[in-house]
């Protein structure tokens, strides 16, 4: 297995991905997807997009990490084990955040549609869908990256570039 954190861009990446603030729910868990795909598109020597999802959906994993939700329920799990002293929330020491227990309730709910989107027997089904969860993660993040960069007073200094390591979509 080669080690990811060679790469520096997938460093860079993954500092960056730990301490940005404002997630909304649903991107905290898409990231765990592309995450996945992040990790097998290095393994695999980085080959193209549409080869790098099919050899996820066909993998071993595909079916206890995504369609069981061992990815997800893991990181609600993380977060679960950080309870605020005054009972307000969970802390993500991370990215200095609280999550309330209306996000854990939206956390899990996300799961479970993510769940359901993924356990599909047709594979184009299964492709477009994390096709579609990467994509609308990859949006977030460019978005989000392009008013980090213009802005010298954010805290998430030098990990912040313009694009991520693994592109999804073509910019137009």
């Amino acid at each position: 297995m080669k080690s990811i954190e060679r790469n520096i861009d997938i460093r860079r990446y993954l500092n960056w991905s730990r301490i940005v603030k404002g997630k909304p729910i649903h991107i905290r868990l898409y990231e765990l997807i592309y995450y996945e795909l992040l990790i097998m598109w290095f393994e695999m020597n980085k080959p193209p997009l549409r080869r790098l999802i099919y050899e996820t959906i066909n993998s071993q994993d595909f079916e206890n990490n995504f369609i069981r939700g061992k990815v997800f329920q893991k990181y609600i799990d993380e977060v679960l084990e950080t309870p605020c002293e005054d009972g307000s929330g969970y802390y993500n020491p991370n990215s200095r955040e609280i999550l309330t227990e209306v996000n854990i309730k939206e956390l899990y709910d996300i799961k479970f549609l993510i769940k359901d989107e993924l356990d599909n027997v047709r594979m184009i089904d299964r492709y477009n869908g994390i096709f579609t969860f990467c994509k609308i993660y990859e949006k977030w993040c460019l978005e989000k990256k392009a008013k980090q960069v213009d802005d010298v007073t954010k805290k998430e200094r030098f990990d912040v570039t313009l694009d991520l390591p693994l592109k999804i979509s073509e910019k137009p």
